[in-house]
C-alpha cells in the first residue's frame, strides 16, 4: 500500500471490519479497541509510516500515531473513560517498544484481516488501476 493512500475514514472502516465480529459489523457498532491501542498504532505505522507516539494514562502507556504531521488515534478509549488520558503528551515511541505490548500472533492475524478489509473497502481497482478482484 502506498503512503499517499492514507484516508482516515477508509482506514477507520477497515479497522472496524478487522476488529469486529460479523454480528458487530452488521449492527454498526463502534470499533472495539479496549487495550488494543498498541496493536493498532503498530499496524498503522507498518502500513502507512509516520510516527508512533505515546502518552501516560492511568496505569499504562497509550499508543497512537502521527501521520503527515497530524495526530491520529483510532481508539475510542479516550472518549469512554474521561480520566484515562488528560492530554496527549506526544512522547516519541518506536515499533520495537510498541512490539513489547503486542502479541505477535495476534498482530499477524490482525494485519492480515486489516489488509483484506482495506482492499475490500477501497477496492483493488482504486489501489492498482486495471486490476480487478
Amino acid at each position: 500500500m502506498q503512503r499517499n493512500m492514507f484516508n482516515k475514514m477508509i482506514v477507520y472502516e477497515a479497522l472496524k471490519k478487522s476488529l469486529s465480529s460479523d454480528s458487530e459489523r452488521k449492527s454498526g457498532s463502534k470499533i472495539g479497541t479496549s487495550g488494543q491501542d498498541g496493536l493498532i498504532s503498530l499496524l498503522i505505522h507498518d502500513v502507512f509510516g509516520g510516527d508512533i507516539l505515546k502518552t501516560h494514562s492511568n496505569k499504562y502507556w497509550h499508543f497512537y500515531n502521527r501521520i503527515e504531521g497530524e495526530r491520529v488515534d483510532f481508539t475510542e478509549e479516550k472518549s469512554q473513560d474521561e480520566n484515562m488520558i488528560s492530554k496527549f503528551e506526544d512522547i516519541p515511541s518506536s515499533p520495537d517498544e510498541t512490539n513489547d505490548y503486542v502479541d505477535q500472533t495476534d498482530y499477524t492475524t490482525f494485519f492480515t484481516k486489516f489488509v483484506r478489509a482495506f482492499e475490500d473497502t477501497i477496492g483493488l481497482e482504486k489501489l492498482h488501476p486495471g486490476i480487478s478482484a
